[in-house]
């Protein structure tokens, strides 16, 4: 019976990811007919959505092929979110049980459980949790469903969200679908995301482009994050 193994595919090496980028981006070009508005760093907050040890680590059932090529990109944004002082958010799959929050539904479309509490919830290599940055613990896809991350959120006043992780068509995606019904700008990472395999990767970036927000390079976000920082700096010493 066909199984995840059979769809994974390494559609993308640290040597081919920036002209893979712009083959995603072409394809994406079609749907983003709307123009794309700066990123404002006083409005926005970084989602890094499930990049947890077992989607990433080779051997686990779940682990993404393509993730440690787009890990590097998201810690590039990570450090341009820290270094304006912006929130980066981390959100992880994780259950206590099947009996208390995994349920029997969830577990007949994905029997592998990771168990909150233990390493299946902790952050992969390549990237890593400051003392002040919150870890947010989800049960089903979207890191809204029933989770806080609405309120942390308006408490600390975002309005536009920058959105990266594992899977592009799966919790990262529906996620980014939630944040747009709350009214909030959506940058979407084309290459800070990755899914099992290039089509459903580039089916959803197309998606979000056409239904929810917009797709970006990492580099673009932390040119405006940064940009404006610099330029200040720049003006202060003359």
């Amino acid at each position: 019976m066909p199984g995840l193994e059979d769809i994974k595919e390494a559609y993308v090496t640290p040597a081919t990811l920036d002209a893979a980028l712009e083959d995603w981006l072409a394809a994406v070009a079609a749907y983003q007919w709307r123009a794309v508005q700066p990123l404002s760093a006083p409005a926005a907050a970084l989602l890094v959505i499930d990049v947890n040890k077992p989607f990433v680590e080779p051997g686990h059932p779940l682990s993404v092929p393509v993730a440690p090529v787009i890990v590097p990109r998201l810690a590039e944004v990570v450090r341009a979110f820290r270094e304006v002082g912006r929130p980066v958010l981390w959100v992880v799959q994780g259950h206590h049980s099947l009996e208390h929050d995994r349920g029997a539904h969830l577990y007949a479309w994905w029997p592998t459980m990771m168990r909150e509490g233990t390493s299946d919830t902790e952050i992969a290599a390549g990237l890593e949790v400051a003392p002040s940055e919150k870890v947010i613990v989800k049960r089903r896809y979207s890191a809204f469903y029933q989770t806080d991350l609405e309120l942390t959120l308006r408490c600390l006043g975002v309005t536009q969200v920058v959105i990266g992780g594992l899977l592009t068509n799966v919790c990262p995606y529906t996620t980014a679908f939630d944040a747009f019904m709350r009214d909030l700008d959506v940058y979407y990472l084309a290459d800070g995301t990755g899914a099992f395999n290039r089509a459903l990767h580039v089916g959803a970036l197309c998606n979000i482009a056409a239904w929810c927000g917009a797709v970006v390079r990492c580099r673009q976000v932390c040119a405006w994050l940064l940009g404006g920082r610099r330029r200040a700096s720049r003006g202060s010493r003359r």
